[in-house]
């Protein structure tokens, strides 16, 4: 089963709408492309760093978005160097890719040679409870906005970038 572009876009433009307020919070620039089904968001660091993160939405909320950060210097994609670097494996060096339920890119089954998850189904990301955790804040794009910005706004996890 698929979802179809029509539906997808009226959930993009329901979420982007409850998060207006977040955004200006975090200076995030949210930029939607309904016709592609993505969004670009800049945000930074506590240092200052920029990052940019890609989701891609095709098929949402049926499966979760594939993420990708764009290195702001090169515009390349999923390059170390537009990845942060956290104390844990949240920001994995498989791929790389954020390693969490809502990152389609962390799946095996997506990303054969790269995805570090085969034990995780594309089916339950919005209810997950993998590695003991409840993901379910993180079901929808501000949750995964947020979580993303928690990450790389706290001294004690942030880390710079990969490479």
């Amino acid at each position: 089963m698929s979802v179809g572009p029509e539906i997808t876009r009226a959930v993009m433009r329901e979420e982007l709408a409850l998060i207006k307020d977040i955004a200006r919070t975090y200076k995030w620039g949210v930029i939607p492309n309904f016709a592609s089904l993505t969004i670009m968001t800049t945000m930074y660091s506590y240092t200052g760093d920029l990052y940019i993160v890609e989701m891609t939405l095709d098929d949402y909320k049926e499966l979760p978005p594939f993420i990708e950060f764009i290195d702001p210097e090169t515009g390349e994609k999923g390059t170390r160097h537009a990845y942060p670097k956290s104390t844990d494996s949240f920001f994995h060096d498989s791929g790389p890719c954020i390693c969490a339920p809502f990152s389609r890119k962390a799946y095996k089954s997506v990303t054969n040679k790269t995805g570090p998850h085969e034990d995780w189904h594309l089916g339950d990301w919005k209810t997950s409870k993998a590695q003991n955790y409840d993901w379910s804040n993180a079901s929808n794009i501000g949750g995964i906005l947020l979580m993303i910005q928690s990450y790389i706004f706290r001294s004690d996890v942030y880390k710079g970038r990969m490479a």
